[in-house]
């Protein structure tokens, strides 16, 4: 876990004073055998930077500290988009450090251990990235000789992959054992001529990339164990299960590749870099033939595509809307979701001609591309409604009934969202989240995940709950006032602190609108029928008819009882939407109660039980 600056080890308090006028150290993000990184910013140039600095216990070995600097300035000499660049390479107060490109995301490591398995396309996408930037830094006689899930680093914003330590780490034979018990040492990356401690070139850096890609596709290493001279031993020796052995779901094109790739003699892996990511792209290439040939397979028609981006957009721009109006008023800052932006957009600005038929994967990609939150996306991808064999987006509201319901309800607001802020971890925010509102008195029940995994900007999709005795129903006015049956979160990390996410709820008004135009329509209709009515006996009285001469007050009071009923169907509709909005604020807040109870208390807060006449489904576990 980071560490704010108040709280930073002893140890660094003296490099910290010698940095001090060119670096502002500001907390602690992590520790290694080789070093204790830094995130700090350069006073100088005013950017954020990580600083990684030799540990003092091996600063004081001369030859050691030497080596760390002389390797770091060669690092420096690498400047490639997925390598980390290296700025500065010194010795300050005799402490030995460089500072580097700070990347805003987290590394593979943590994406496979929170995530499990990984899909194949994301796993090809990081493995030829990192091909990439290996046949870069071979081409110059640089070989990396650390390559693990840990050393590459997932860039937020754009998802690229960035290889960092280049020609700085060294064999470290002390593996951290994770809390499953799955070790992700450095030993475990070893090429079999690494192991036996032979002269190494580029084709040993292909071969640990080779477990990487083994380990993601998986879920396991090719050789595990508990002993590190043991597992080297297997490295050096042994052959390696054959990848669909393990993983027999892998495309045989994409496991031929990892395959290859852990071959014992060098001769018979891919020759460089190069050569690797351009069989990493035949074999995607393969695996999209073979899913477009499978039945089944949903894919989009260009029309269907263009109305996912088109509404996608459309959410995205409610809400910069609603962000925009709530500044103006000064009543509340909600967040944004980073790399949000306001906008439209059509098929023709998304520089993709029109075709037969879209993967949904690369409808999402297109979109992303184009500035279009993935979460909106999701969301978008929610109101398509699947059917077998095939895939039709959920029909528009017509014209006609848009203007109708605009008036008649007094706004144009269709999506309903509410962002908080925690902090801690999008993991950690996750699970609890899934304690709090799987249980009573939230009692949501999860129905779906949409466009990926909750942690990668997937959506979850609950179920809400209907009313019973229960008295301490939550939902009332989400579930009964704008008649919406489901709502959707999803979660996003803070740029820039690893410790920090959002959370975001949001429902789609549209969902009840028909039930509130029939409700609020037979009000407003009845109110003025009745006015009418009165206002027609109101008429004859005033031509003289015996016996109604007091029907004119009266008819008077029904018309403006009418009108009245009409006029207020939109500020009690806008009223409900601002109960809905409550209750989902109210969501938000009860994740908080419950990570208080269990920072306090050590442990989750147990279950309230819920009444015996209490329905609901099964609960599904988020841990």
């Amino acid at each position: 876990m980071s560490l704010p600056e108040s709280s930073a080890p002893d140890d660094l308090a003296a490099f910290r004073a010698a940095l001090r006028g060119q670096y502002a150290i500001q907390r602690e993000l992590g520790r290694g055998g080789m070093g204790i990184v830094l995130l700090g910013r350069d006073e100088r140039l005013d950017r954020l930077v990580a600083i990684k600095v030799l540990p003092p216990h091996l600063a004081v070995d001369g030859d050691t500290r030497e080596r760390f600097l002389r390797e770091a300035r060669m690092a420096a000499q690498l400047s490639h988009p997925n390598i980390v660049p290296v700025y500065r390479a010194d010795e300050l107060g005799g402490y030995a450090f460089f500072a580097m490109g700070f990347v805003d995301g987290e590394t593979l490591g943590d994406r496979i251990r929170d995530r499990g398995t990984l899909p194949a396309g994301e796993v090809v996408r990081v493995l030829r990235e990192v091909a990439w930037a290996l046949a870069y830094a071979h081409a110059r006689s640089i070989v990396h000789r650390d390559i693990k899930p840990d050393n590459i680093l997932l860039e937020r914003a754009s998802g690229h992959a960035i290889v960092s330590d280049f020609g700085i780490a060294r064999a470290d034979f002390n593996p951290a054992l994770t809390q499953d018990g799955l070790v992700l040492g450095t030993v475990h990356f070893m090429s079999p001529e690494q192991a036996s401690g032979e002269t190494l070139d580029g084709r040993s850096d292909l071969y640990a990339l080779g477990c990487i890609g083994f380990l993601a596709l998986a879920g396991r290493l090719p050789f595990e164990g508990t002993s590190p001279q043991g597992i080297l031993v297997s490295h050096a020796t042994k052959e390696p299960p054959s990848l669909r052995s393990v993983a027999p779901g892998v495309s045989p094109a994409l496991a031929a590749v990892i395959d290859r790739c852990l071959r014992k003699r060098p001769a018979e892996r891919f020759e460089n870099g190069e050569a690797l990511a351009e069989a990493l792209g035949k074999a995607l290439q393969t695996m999209d033939t073979e899913e477009c040939d499978t039945p089944g397979t949903a894919v989009l028609s260009s029309a269907e595509a263009a109305a996912v981006w088109r509404r996608a957009a459309e959410l995205q721009a409610e809400a910069a809307e609603r962000l925009e109006q709530r500044m103006r008023t000064g009543t509340e800052t909600p967040t944004l979701m980073p790399g949000t932006t306001a906008g439209t957009m059509d098929s023709a600005e998304m520089g993709t001609e029109p075709r037969d038929a879209y993967r949904l994967r690369d409808v999402e990609a297109a979109a992303v591309e184009a500035g279009i939150s993935q979460r909106y996306v999701a969301l978008a991808l929610d109101e398509l409604r699947a059917q077998p064999g095939a895939v039709a987006v959920a029909p528009d509201i017509s014209a006609f009934k848009e203007r109708f319901a605009t008036r008649l309800l007094g706004t144009a607001q269709r999506t309903l969202s509410v962002t908080r802020r925690f902090a801690l971890p999008p993991r950690a925010a996750l699970s609890a989240l899934g304690r709090t509102w799987q249980g009573f008195p939230w009692s949501l029940t999860l129905r779906d995940t949409l466009g990926g995994h909750p942690l990668d900007g997937g959506v979850m999709v609950f179920d809400l709950p209907g009313m019973t005795s229960n008295t301490d129903y939550k939902w009332t006015w989400t579930r009964y006032g704008v008649y919406v049956p489901q709502v959707r979160a999803s979660l996003a990390a803070v740029a820039g602190d690893s410790r920090a996410c959002e959370v975001t709820m949001a429902i789609d008004l549209r969902a009840g609108l028909g039930v509130n135009l029939w409700g609020y329509g037979l009000v407003a209709g009845g109110g003025a029928g009745l006015a009418g009515l009165l206002g027609a006996v109101a008429g004859k009285a005033a031509l003289g008819l015996a016996g109604l001469t007091l029907l004119g007050p009266a008819a008077a009071a029904a018309i403006v009882g009418g009108a009245a009923l009409a006029a207020s169907s939109g500020p009690l509709y806008r009223w409900e939407i601002r109960k809905a909005e409550a209750e989902l604020r109210s969501a938000l807040a009860a994740i908080d109660a419950g990570l208080r109870a269990l920072d306090i208390f050590g442990e989750a807060p147990p279950p309230l039980p819920p009444p015996a006449s209490h329905g609901g489904g099964d609960l599904i576990g988020m841990v």
